[in-house]
């Protein structure tokens, strides 16, 4: 087997080889149909400086009045992109901006909803029918990218993964691998392998990945660079790359309204032939684009931004952000916030609803996108000298190889 290649590029460098490709591809992309655990509000609330104490204040009251604490791992959210926005704006950033072809796969948390309804039409019909399956292994969950199913057998194929996602069973892990690796065109990714969403600390999540992919990495065709990760992080993935001889691609893991922020650059012409590129030749040219070079806070911020707004283009139902936050209260039903606030948002909420809104729009971006850089290293800080860094797998190319 050839060793795997990866070479990581800034858009500022590959303008002068971008003719040597013939498309982009997009991968890893969320729209409305994933559901979006709220379980990480209040570490993440704790990040945000004069707003933490604010909801911190407000949170004590709910406890006060009620009795108990808000349960934030019974509240979820979806992002508020519809499957045609995120297409649309996923092919208009690569045709425009690099003026390629563009390749696109979504993947909601463990549905096909979304492709499957955008095949319906005849401008989407050849979008894969892709997922980011949810695989608990022993104290952790992994997110692995699953593209390009046989549309034959994907609806039967992704009741098995949901299968195993409620009750796990690793004797059973290695046959469903098996039978997702066994499709030609199918492509396998390790989603964001460093990103410890399970908080089990940075020791224990990443002996957890390793463990994983010691089992399970032969089955496994790339790892990926995350786009709302922070470049450190990707890093250490890239030299994880290199230990187990995987390729790279870049998935932008878009929850919100901007496109993804690391594309693939491809000499395919077609998503097989791309799969193809990544399985057999196992090299891949990974795109990151200027949003990499905001702090990774303010990139998140952005996309609670977009959570926040209101759409009134969008269906009823999908419009305001209540209508796309669901709690189980009661502890058998979810139901909008909506469904509870008959009398509108609550007062206190309101301004801070107003302000997260407000954060995504001028001239408030742009202001904040500079406090925020004053506040945290360049998240490309520690991006390699002109000599570049080399592994085994990895390669950075920077100026003109």
């Amino acid at each position: 087997m050839s060793q795997a290649q990866t070479r990581v590029w800034r858009l500022k460098d590959a303008r002068e080889r971008m003719g040597e490709f013939r498309t982009a591809v997009s991968l890893h992309s969320h729209t409305c149909h994933s559901k979006e655990s709220a379980d990480f509000i209040p570490a993440y609330i704790d990040r945000i400086p004069g707003l933490n104490r604010v909801i911190a204040s407000q949170l004590k009251r709910y406890k006060s009045r009620t009795g108990t604490a808000i349960d934030f791992r019974r509240i979820y959210w979806t992002p508020p992109v519809l499957p045609a926005t995120v297409l649309a704006s996923e092919r208009s950033q690569i045709e425009q901006k690099l003026d390629l072809a563009p390749l696109v796969s979504i993947t909601d948390h463990d549905t096909i909803a979304a492709p499957l309804a955008l095949r319906q039409k005849p401008d989407a019909a050849c979008i894969p029918i892709s997922l980011e399956w949810s695989v608990p292994f022993e104290e952790n969950v992994f997110h692995l990218g699953v593209h390009n199913l046989p549309p034959s057998q994907s609806q039967g194929i992704v009741n098995e993964l949901a299968r195993y996602t409620a009750q796990p069973d690793e004797n059973r892990l290695t046959d469903l691998l098996t039978v997702l690796r066994s499709s030609p065109d199918a492509l396998l990714i390790l989603n964001h392998p460093y990103f410890d969403f399970g908080r089990l600390g940075v020791t224990r999540h990443r002996a957890s990945v390793r463990k994983f992919l010691s089992k399970y990495g032969r089955l496994i065709h790339a790892l990926e660079l995350g786009g709302i990760r922070p470049w450190r992080e990707n890093q250490d993935v890239l030299r994880l790359a290199g230990e187990y001889d995987l390729p790279i691609v870049g998935g932008g893991d878009r929850h919100g309204g901007r496109p993804n922020g690391i594309l693939n650059l491809s000499r395919a012409e077609s998503w097989g032939e791309f799969v193809a590129c990544i399985r057999e030749k196992r090299e891949n040219d990974v795109l990151l684009l200027p949003v990499c070079e905001e702090p990774v806070c303010f990139r998140e911020l952005q996309i609670v931004a977009d959570v926040s707004r209101h759409y009134p283009e969008y269906p009823y139902g999908y419009r305001h952000f209540a209508d796309r936050i669901f709690v189980d209260l009661e502890g058998y039903s979810w139901h909008p916030l909506s469904f509870y606030w008959s009398a509108g948002m609550p007062l206190w909420l309101r301004p801070i609803f107003g302000a997260l809104a407000a954060m995504g729009g001028n001239p408030v971006r742009p202001l904040l996108r500079r406090f925020l850089s004053l506040l945290q290293d360049n998240d490309l800080a520690t991006w390699p000298t002109r000599a570049g860094y080399q592994s085994e797998a990895v390669s950075f190319q920077e100026g003109t190889p």
